[in-house]
């Protein structure tokens, strides 16, 4: 192949071009199926990509029509090519002809069509070998193999060059995975094949969208020096009966004439879906030709050249149980929500081709990105230069002002007492701003010398960047402290004993050779804390905390509650170490001899066993559960080993009011908290934390009350307003306590019950 078809084929290796051009390739074969020749034109292409199930229909218009563009360049180039190269082989045979003598014959001759010209019958003193007609075939290979073997070549799987694993932070345990998993099929088949041990044949990568799993799978695969074969999952789903599966076929095909390589399909759940759950047959087909064709891999049907496939999701429990059997995906590499470690060196990595100031620090950073991955430290990157370029754009619309400011002195200086001429029109300032930046840049060519990124930059732009993780349901690290929680004090104390402690050093109870308890009950009245201790608790201990209300996991569909639990502590794992918080608990898992229906049954049964660790790791899960009635919840939740740490977090006493009062209101503009506040605390009898919450609530709109029956403009922005001790005393008036004695007599009985003392 040529310099020139080369470079051609290098342009289609993006993920686009080459599902773009699969599409071309599949026209082409449908329309010469019956011989021929044909060129697929940019509306035929179009047309049919529009009206197609594709993922390709979903791409932006201007992004596919440039796709197609390139595609049908090298498309028509190579079909040049071929004409060209063939030379005389691809014309038709110049036959000597026989002059017909008799004029009838030659009118009807002359009437039959001649679109498909047939080979003269007539022989030669000197036979020539056999010639190629359009069309036809030549020893039985049909013409149009030889061109879609030429498009197919077409497409580049050398290994990637735009990624490598030096640019990938935090992820040394990964790639010893992938190093124990793939060193010896790779590098060394034949040491496997002698030994006659059978090498893998498929490993799953999953973990939640944004950590880094298509770029490793890249990564990987440039690191062994192997072909790639990168494959979306949705492409390839067709709307007609058998395409998919044949295009599935087509992919294990190109990587076993591609091997030693690596398959990689990208969000493989799309096409793999449980077969029992199901809505088309198609559905059922794709996955079990995927099935076949993993287990058609064996090294010893490709001459000893390996094919591994990689597959990535980010819901590995909905992919069929039959594809992660032994024998196909049954190595699996779990990429987690990274740690604070983990997210410094991705930092690193990332920022290693860029200018940073003396006063960045990466530790701070990491420290303030909690729940962040790969791709949202990446955006937080971006977005620090984008901070970085607006900063140097005001530096010069402040220059600009200046210049044009000075240049107006000297014009009235040199004018002096000239005669004034009208002036114009004033223009909008927003385009006077702009005029006259645009004529500052252009009178200040830029410089070569890169941006230099600031710990300001990235500190302003940290409000900007949303943990892809938490919108997509898993875990982040929340900022409630216990500085900001008054009262409870020997609770925080039990906490930090009996969770934070191990949290924070595993390693001193696995020496000791103790599993710690891993789950803590905290009940009592409602409005008392609960939730903030949970959250406070994770925070602490830079866990991530999932918080979850316990009918939110319940639905009426027979099986999905179970799942429910199991999803969640999917997301658990993938997010360790992690504090799940469940509250209303009794909502969740009511006494099972209490329960009128199986359903109930089954999901206490669902969390039991993930709790004790059935069939997955709990390590790094902690539990915190929160509830006002003990008595109601199954007795199994409370044994040792589970929820084990029963707290019970009560009412706060006259000083422990004072403390809640002081702490929610020191953020207040201007307050002051002074003695008869603490004394309007002391007299809340019976008041919870949320009743006091309430209390401040009420005196703001007191507050609000009385600067208007002063006269005062509460609107305006250059107005003091605070809150006084006279609007808490109004407050006072109008709050009630949301606890009553009579329950408060329930509360003390189940703590005399369920606490030990």
């Amino acid at each position: 192949m040529g310099r020139a078809q080369a470079g051609r084929r290098g342009r289609l290796s993006q993920g686009l071009d080459r599902e773009v051009h699969q599409v071309v390739r599949k026209i082409i074969d449908e329309k010469t199926q019956y011989g021929g020749d044909y060129r697929p034109t940019f509306a035929s292409i179009y047309d049919e990509i529009k009206g197609s199930n594709s993922s390709l229909n979903r791409r932006p218009k201007k992004v596919l029509e440039e796709a197609i563009e390139r595609v049908l360049e090298v498309v028509n180039q190579d079909a040049a090519a071929a004409s060209a190269d063939s030379g005389d082989s691809d014309s038709p045979v110049a036959s000597p002809r026989r002059q017909h003598s008799n004029g009838l014959n030659r009118s009807i001759v002359a009437m039959w069509p001649k679109s498909v010209p047939a080979p003269a019958k007539e022989t030669t003193a000197d036979p020539e070998p056999a010639k190629q007609i359009a069309g036809e075939a030549i020893n039985g290979e049909p013409a149009r193999k030889k061109r879609k073997r030429a498009a197919a070549n077409a497409i580049d799987h050398s290994p990637p060059t735009h990624v490598s694993l030096a640019d990938l932070g935090g992820i040394d345990e990964i790639i010893q995975q992938f190093s124990e998993l793939l060193y010896m099929p790779l590098i060394q088949p034949a040491s496997m094949a002698s030994s006659k041990i059978k090498p893998i044949r498929g490993i799953l990568i999953h973990g939640p969208p944004g950590c880094g799993k298509t770029s490793i799978a890249n990564a990987i695969a440039a690191e062994f020096g192997v072909n790639f074969i990168n494959v979306s999952a949705p492409s390839i789903v067709s709307g007609m009966s058998g395409e998919s599966e044949k295009a599935l076929r087509d992919h294990f095909e190109e990587a076993k004439r591609a091997a030693p390589s690596i398959l990689f399909l990208d969000e493989i759940d799309a096409v793999a879906t449980k077969r029992e759950s199901a809505s088309r047959d198609m559905e059922k087909r794709i996955v079990a030709q995927l099935a076949t064709c993993l287990d058609d891999l064996e090294v010893t049907f490709n001459e000893g050249k390996p094919v591994i496939v990689l597959a990535a999701t980010t819901r590995p429990d909905s992919l069929d149980a039959g594809l992660r059997r032994a024998g196909r995906f049954d190595k699996e590499v779990i990429m987690s929500v990274p740690s604070e470690g983990m997210r410094q060196s991705v930092l690193q990595a990332i920022t290693r081709d860029t200018r940073l100031a003396g006063d960045v620090d990466l530790a701070v950073l990491a420290k303030r990105t909690p729940g962040f991955v790969g791709a949202d430290l990446k955006d937080l990157v971006s977005t620090a230069s984008s901070a970085a370029l607006q900063r140097i754009q005001e530096a010069h619309e402040a220059a600009a002002a200046v210049e044009q400011q000075e240049e107006t002195e000297d014009v009235a200086m040199i004018e002096g007492g000239a005669e004034l001429q009208p002036a114009p029109p004033p223009l909008p300032p927003a385009l006077t701003k702009l005029r006259r930046l645009i004529a500052y840049g252009r009178t200040h060519p830029s410089t070569s010398t890169s941006i230099t990124l600031t710990q300001h930059d990235f500190i302003t732009s940290l409000p900007k960047v949303s943990p892809s993780a938490l919108r997509e349901g898993f875990a982040t690290v929340p900022t409630t402290t216990f500085e900001s929680i008054g009262a409870h004090l020997w609770l925080i104390e039990e906490l930090q004993r009996t969770l934070i402690g191990p949290i924070m050093n595993p390693e001193r109870f696995r020496r000791l050779g103790i599993q710690p308890s891993s789950g803590s009950l905290l009940f009592g009245p409602p409005g008392c804390g609960k939730t903030l201790l949970a959250a406070a608790t994770a925070h602490h201990s830079s866990a991530n905390f999932i918080s979850i209300a316990g009918p939110s996991l319940l639905n009426k569909y027979v099986g999905e509650s179970e799942a429910a639990v199991r999803r969640l502590f999917h997301r658990a794992r993938a997010s360790v170490p992690v504090v799940i918080f469940f509250d209303e608990l009794d909502a969740l898992v009511p006494r099972r001899d209490n329960v009128g229906n199986d359903a109930s049954a089954r999901v206490v049964n669902t969390l039991l066993s993930e709790l004790d660790g059935v069939g997955n790791s709990r390590e790094g899960i902690y539990v915190i559960a929160a509830t006002n009635r003990p008595d109601i919840i199954d007795p199994a939740m409370l044994r040792p080993g589970r929820l084990e740490t029963m707290l019970y977090v009560g009412l706060p006493d006259a000083e422990g009011r004072v403390d809640i009062l002081r702490r929610i209101t020191k953020s207040l503009p201007g307050f002051t908290f002074t003695d008869r506040i603490a004394e309007i605390a002391r007299q809340c009898e019976g008041f919870s934390g949320a009743d006091l919450e309430s209390l401040k609530r009420r005196a703001g709109y007191a507050a609000v009350k009385r600067f208007n029956a002063a006269g005062t403009d509460s609107d305006d922005a250059n107005t003091l307003l605070t809150l006084i001790a006279d609007d808490f005393e109004v407050a006072r008036t109008e709050v009630r306590r949301s606890v009553s004695d009579h329950e408060m007599k329930k509360y003390d009985r189940l703590r005399r019950e369920w606490v030990k003392t």
